[in-house]
């Protein structure tokens, strides 16, 4: 098997890398052991893995696939396809956290979550969303760790076998807490490159709580509200200064003038330029 691998993404909460296996036989890969806990998400292609002799499952683009740190396994490439996926791997506190919210464990190799699950259409439309994010120019790191957290939990769930669902519950009016101190914090700051995790540490929990809660309390992920607050800041801008919109792109945290003009009119209906002539500023 030829593997290229390259990384995408990587921070403290997670790293993606982007992986593609090309086979040089029909014969089974060598042992191998995985050296993290891992989410494979495949984009392309097809793979089976071997867990045991006669046992192993079919992976294709519908589905995700867990490897748990040590878990030995071998892979074989039906039809000599190969395959090309993301590799996903999130740091021991964030994936310990997650997993005990979700299926009441504390490590990936268990009874409890099979070793693979079909995603959802939800899912797979997340996993697109997640390349698409990753191979722009210049990726949005909340985004990036808002996808992958949120595709994780749905996978997990997908994964329970025992379909109990145990929570380490907060009352609502912490949650109501922990969500209007990321707000504020965002409406003071909005032109910070903010992730999960420096957003978390503002609200004193785990970037997976944060996300899930303040989507729960808010309606919408953090990174979209947060886009949304640096377009009412240079909507505020426009309406009272003459500022050049690069420079005010710049200033309330947008990577480009093109990413600005798009969340501009993907949001209000008009494109920033055609904005300003209408009212009159230029």
């Amino acid at each position: 098997m030829h593997l290229i691998e390259r990384t995408l993404f990587e921070n403290e909460l997670l790293a993606v890398r982007h992986a593609i296996a090309r086979p040089t036989s029909a014969a089974y890969s060598d042992l191998a052991y995985a050296a993290d806990d891992l989410l494979l998400l495949p984009i392309s292609g097809v793979f089976a893995l071997h867990e045991a002799p006669r046992q192993h499952f079919i992976a294709n683009p519908n589905h995700g696939v867990f490897l748990g740190l040590g878990q030995p396994y071998r892979m074989s490439f039906p039809g000599r396809i190969g395959d090309e996926c993301l590799v996903v791997r999130f740091s021991k506190p964030a994936l310990t956290r997650m997993l005990a919210e979700v299926a009441g464990v504390d490590e990936l190799i268990s009874p409890r979550i099979a070793s693979h699950c079909l995603l959802s259409a939800a899912c797979v439309l997340d996993r697109h969303l997640l390349c698409l994010e990753l191979l722009q120019g210049a990726p949005c790191a909340l985004a990036i760790e808002e996808i992958s957290l949120a595709m994780m939990e749905a996978a997990v769930r997908a994964a329970r076998t025992d379909n109990r669902m145990e929570t380490l519950a907060n009352t609502r009016q912490r949650r109501r807490c922990q969500v209007e101190a990321v707000k504020e914090v965002i409406t003071l700051f909005p032109e910070r490159a903010w992730t999960l995790d420096a957003l978390a540490r503002q609200a004193n929990t785990s970037p997976y709580h944060l996300a899930r809660v303040f989507r729960e309390e808010v309606g919408m992920p953090v990174h979209r509200y947060l886009i949304r607050t640096r377009l009412g800041k240079a909507l505020e801008a426009m309406q009272a200064t003459r500022t050049p919109l690069t420079a005010i792109a710049q200033d309330t945290g947008f990577s480009h003038h093109s990413h600005f003009t798009s969340s501009f009119r993907s949001h209000f209906g008009v494109a920033p330029a055609e904005w300003r002539r209408r009212t009159g500023y230029r």
